[in-house]
């Protein structure tokens, strides 16, 4: 009884992990010197009173930190204390007050310790926990691993947030069983999207085995489209590839005349490259057109293109150019002609749902052609004119052909009646319209019906048809037959066109001729040649439309049982003779005949056309199917259906064979993804462990090779070596340096959020990434990469808090039914397009801030009342006019810059109405940097409409607010900010009042006496602390990079990335000093601690 798949449980993957989080030990922290009595007898009588015991204020115990003494450990709480000191925001005005020289002696003292601190730290790498995949990145890294957006994330719980403000911390990823769980269910997902066929291992968007077909499929019309073309279609199709011709006729010209184009060393490969084409297409185009012997009308192209002149012997590069752009208008109207007789000798060439077809299974000319043509008309039409053409199908001819048009007859409709008989077309004429037929009469003296009528020679026959009142349309029928007895023995195609503009056909025609003469046989030799040289399609679709030609011996006619049982149950059929023998490379013809064979075995074609086969020939089956036929049961068929069937037969082998033949390569594709995935080579054990799982699911588990392919696959990404970015330590002490595959791990989730590709991969194999200026260089060219969206949308996103903004649920839509998802949409586009564009033009990163353009959309541009300067217009079909743009000049519309962007004027908004506390500790925190202690407890809260009861306003309300002693401090710092913002409503859009038309009032006073007056003052204000600004993101970006918040032995690091950002670096430069830095390249064994210190400091004398 096969034992089901082994993949690895949670809680044995759980258990695996607890060995990967011993490198993640508690730090040890030593004391530094003892806190002089001087200095403990100033905190003990200026500070303990309130931060000190169980409950001290501001988050801070200077009781406890005096103790501790570790300024290594504790760098941000004395920081925070200096400069309350510094400032005199503490003590509290109602407090006992330090002297000048008491604070001057404490403040030296701390900043002393903080710097000793820091010279014995600099460049530490700081303590960094296992960190593992966020959501995002863990699918990014699958789409990187597969080429698939499967957005499998959804189904993973939230990461919480760390470290510097951001999700890639390990200190807040907890892993639960649950947790392993969605893990397993999200890599089986990955796994059913593998193709497992006759290639290379691969996926499709679509999953298990109708992602295998449609994979052929894709592969298939990939290659088609990429390499072939069409230049006529049936059924709505679209003509591709309609400039290969041309560029052929061209670069053979080209080629000819390399040496006076002084381009001699270039070969067929190099010219078609330069040109656009596949250099087998173009070898087979120059030596076609050279040839002497070719027929009628291949003979025609190819001496048209011999005429083409050499290029001349001027030296001007402009009149070369234009003898040049002269040459290709001569091939183009080459390629024309090549259409035109395409066409032209096409056995169906008028026929509006079918395309033209000219090939020898399909060709076939008699004496006589059935013409069926629908004619319409514009309303209030009183006639249908129409035009009887007779052409010679050889060239330069005006045969005397006559024509006998036999019983032509016509039958009008009326809407909503029933069909109405046909008539003779005699009678449905005038008069003068008869006599100019002359019906009845031969025109050569021969014998005719009364309703018949004959034309002689080539001049077009043009006549009128008037129309019965209400008749909306008409059908005419009538047989042409060419009458060789007593008119020229020729070959003509006879056309029948309606003048008037219509949707339906405006045009019938068909070739007649004399099959029997030898003049025929001739041009007929000529014409197929032409057919096989220089044919309409490299290839046929794969699966035929309606009225495509379909295999033999299924009858091709349309709309009958036969065929349409091949359209179900077959479905494809190739045809690409043409483009596989003079358009493709080997390796692309590899690639297209796997295709082919993973669609054949997709699902049971062989066994479709082996029931269809046998129906048609009679042959008992019982329960054979393909895989039971031997060469015996073949030889004992009738030689017909033998014909088809033991081919047939042939195919299923090979197709079989070939798969089979690919299962060593896929355990080798399965090797290279777990390779990748895990961000470093394999080991040997590895790699052995992974063959050896796969052997226990094939033999003792009798699991199928698709099914143990996908449960390896599966395995790889449950691996605690996928799920985890782990460094290994070694258990030496001091810091260690990473090893080039560590580094290009931390580049590549620093930069894309994912794995590394292959140019860092080459580099860590190379032992290259050592090397600070070779991290550099791989820093601006991924930097410079469109995967640095994702870093504009992780790092930007997650610190500015418009991550993930178009799934954003905060926005009460019972008072705003002009949300819309498209807006929202929109909202989120612009915010990462402005940070991407920073980042890709690396522009100082405070334009951030001050910029004064943005990126908007017909929906976001009219949602805040912004007109486009060049508007895209669409329908919901169309959604380019939901693309973004560039609008330059937005702050004559109170635009431009991270605080006027939708998204972030919304997130920091209530439902119901706009909150300036929100807003202005959004600036405080996330723009300056600064630390805000959490409300207390009892701090109360203020209504969530905008217009509650009692007729106060936010302000009012967040002024009396204000007034408690607990709340005076916070609020004095942060409120100013937002009322500057007050203008934005809670959907971003500028207004001049409140809902209930009352005044907004945006002007304050910061705690420091500066005024704020509006939303242009807060930026102004903004402009004064750019160096804040700054520093704020420094310390964001290196906490991004390491995954970990800011250490003591950062500070140098943050001092000259500060110092770069004020010479005018933008991100790139920073970037640079981050992986150049000792704190990225390296990995700390312990924590920073104190060492004991000399008591050299001033306050200890």
């Amino acid at each position: 009884m096969p034992r089901s798949f082994p993949y690895p449980s949670p809680q044995v993957t759980s258990a695996y992990l607890i060995l990967l989080f011993a490198i993640s030990a508690p730090f040890r922290v030593s004391q530094g010197a003892e806190v002089p009595n001087r200095i403990r007898t100033l905190l003990r009588q200026f500070c303990f009173d309130c931060h000190s015991g169980d409950s001290f204020e501001g988050g801070i115990s200077l009781q406890s930190l005096s103790a501790q003494n570790s300024f290594a450990r504790d760098f941000r709480a004395w920081r925070m204390v200096t400069q309350q000191i510094r400032n005199r925001r503490m003590p509290p005005r109602d407090a006992a007050q330090p002297s000048a020289a008491q604070r001057q002696r404490l403040s030296a003292w701390i900043q002393g310790r903080l710097q000793q601190a820091v010279t014995q730290h600099a460049g530490d790498p700081g303590r960094i926990v296992m960190r593992r995949l966020t959501s995002a990145e863990y699918d990014y890294t699958i789409r990187d691993l597969t080429g698939l957006r499967l957005d499998v994330h959804r189904s993973f719980l939230g990461d919480a947030v760390g470290g510097a403000g951001f999700t890639n911390s390990g200190g807040v990823q907890f892993l639960q069983d649950a947790t392993l769980q969605r893990y397993l269910d999200a890599a089986r997902e990955v796994a059913s999207h593998a193709v497992i066929g006759s290639g290379p291992l691969a996926f499709h968007r679509d999953p298990g085995n109708t992602g295998f077909e449609l994979s052929a499929i894709t592969r298939i019309q990939s290659i088609y489209r990429n390499h072939g073309f069409r230049t006529a279609a049936g059924e709505g199709g679209e003509p591709f590839g309609l400039d290969r011709y041309p560029k052929a006729f061209y670069a053979s010209w080209l080629f000819t005349h390399r040496h006076a184009l002084e381009r001699d060393a270039e070969s067929y490969s190099e010219v078609a490259k330069a040109e656009g084409l596949d250099p087998p297409f173009l070898k087979y185009i120059h030596q076609l057109l050279q040839q002497r012997d070719l027929g009628f009308p291949t003979s025609e192209i190819a001496h048209a293109w011999q005429q083409l002149p050499a290029p001349p012997d001027a030296t001007d590069a402009a009149e070369q150019q234009a003898f040049r752009t002269r040459i290709q208008a001569r091939c183009q109207q080459l390629a024309r002609r090549v259409r035109h007789w395409q066409n032209r000798f096409g056995s169906n060439a008028d026929a509006k749902e079918e395309a033209p077809v000219l090939r020898a299974d399909l060709f076939h000319v008699t004496r006589t052609q059935r013409f069926e043509m629908n004619i319409n008309w514009p309303p209030k039409t009183a006639v249908a004119n129409l035009v009887l053409s007779i052409e010679s199908a050889l060239p330069e001819e005006r045969p005397q052909a006559l024509v006998i048009w036999k019983t032509p007859r016509i039958q009008f409709r009326v809407a909503d009646l029933p069909a109405q008989p046909f008539h003779p077309l005699r009678e449905a004429v005038t008069a003068d319209v008869a006599k100019q037929l002359r019906f009845g009469d031969h025109l050569r003296e021969g014998n005719v019906a009364k309703d018949d009528f004959t034309t002689l020679g080539t001049a077009p026959v043009r006549f009128a048809i008037p129309i019965p009142a209400n008749a909306g349309s008409a059908q005419l029928l009538v047989d042409a037959q060419l009458d060789v007895e007593r008119g020229a023995d020729c070959i003509i195609r006879c056309s029948i066109t309606q003048l008037e503009e219509t949707d339906q056909g405006k045009s019938v025609s068909a070739l007649l001729a004399n099959p029997g003469s030898a003049a025929f046989q001739i041009w007929k030799e000529g014409v197929l040649q032409f057919a096989r040289l220089l044919p309409q399609v490299s290839q046929r679709e794969p699966a035929p439309s309606d009225r495509d030609p379909i295999p033999k011996p299924i009858d091709s006619t349309y709309n009958n049982p036969q065929r349409n049982a091949f359209h179900t149950r077959i479905k494809y059929a190739r045809d690409d003779q043409f483009l596989v023998d003079h358009m493709l490379d080997a390796a692309t013809r590899k690639q297209l005949d796997r295709a082919w064979i993973d669609l054949r075995t997709s699902f049971g074609y062989h066994d479709a056309w082996l029931l269809m086969l046998s129906d048609m020939f009679k042959i008992p089956l019982g329960d054979r199917r393909m895989k039971d036929l031997d060469a015996r049961w073949l030889e004992s068929l009738p030689t017909a259906a033998r014909g088809y069937l033991a081919p047939l037969h042939r195919e299923y082998l090979s197709d079989r064979n070939a798969l089979d033949l690919a299962h060593a390569g896929h355990l080798q594709d399965v090797l290279r993804f777990a390779a990748r995935a895990w961000r470093r080579p394999l080991s040997q054990p590895e790699a052995e462990r992974i063959r050896s799982f796969y052997d226990v699911l094939r033999t003792d588990d009798r699991v199928d090779h698709i099914g143990a392919v996908r449960a390896l696959l599966t395995r790889i990404l449950v691996s605690p070596a996928f799920l985890y970015r782990a460094e290994r330590i070694g258990a030496e002490d001091g810091d260690a340096p990473l090893s080039d595959w560590e580094l290009a791990s931390r580049l590549s989730y620093f930069f894309w959020s994912s794995v590394p590709d292959d140019a860092l991969r080459a580099a860590a194999l190379r032992n290259q990434l050592q090397d600070p200026q070779v991290l550099a260089r791989h820093a601006r060219r991924m930097l410079a990469d469109p995967k640095a969206k994702r870093f504009a949308t992780e790092f930007f996103g997650q610190w500015f808090g418009f991550y993930r903004f178009d799934q954003y649920r905060g926005v009460d839509t019972t008072r705003f039914p002009e949300w819309s998802e498209t807006v929202q949409s929109a909202m989120y586009q612009e915010a990462v397009a402005l940070c991407s564009h920073i980042v890709r033009e690396n522009r100082p990163p405070t334009e951030l801030l001050f910029a004064d353009y943005t990126f908007l959309n017909g929906p976001l541009a009219s949602h805040y009342g912004v007109p486009l300067p060049n508007p895209v217009h669409g329908t919901s079909s169309q959604p380019r006019a939901t693309q973004l743009q560039r609008v330059d000049n937005m702050r004559a519309f109170h635009r431009g810059g991270l605080l006027r962007l939708g998204a972030v004027l919304t997130v920091t908004s209530a439902p119901l109405r706009t909150s300036p506390v929100r807003r202005g500790d959004w600036v405080l925190r996330q723009v300056l940097g600064e630390s805000v202690p959490p409300p207390p407890a009892d701090a109360g809260s203020i209504p969530a409409d905008d217009v509650p009861p009692d007729g106060l306003s936010v302000r009012q309300r967040l002024a009396a607010h204000r007034r408690e002693t607990a709340c005076v401090n916070c609020h004095a710092r942060i409120d100013p900010f937002g009322f500057a913002l007050e203008h934005y409503d809670s959907l971003g859009r500028w207004r001049q009042r409140y809902r209930d038309g009352k005044t907004i009032e945006t002007s304050s006073v910061l705690r420091d006496g500066t005024p704020i007056a509006d939303a242009d003052g807060l930026h102004a204000y903004l402009r004064s602390r750019q160096s804040q600004f700054h520093r704020t993101l420094a310390a964001k970006l290196l906490g991004y990079a390491l995954g970990r918040p800011e250490t003591i032995g950062d500070t140098r690091l943050l001092a000259q990335m500060t110092s770069q950002l004020a010479d005018g670096a933008g991100l790139t430069e920073l970037a640079e000093s981050i992986v150049k830095s000792r704190q990225f390249r390296y990995h700390a064994r312990s924590a920073p601690t104190s060492a004991p210190l000399p008591n050299s400091d001033p306050a200890s004398r």
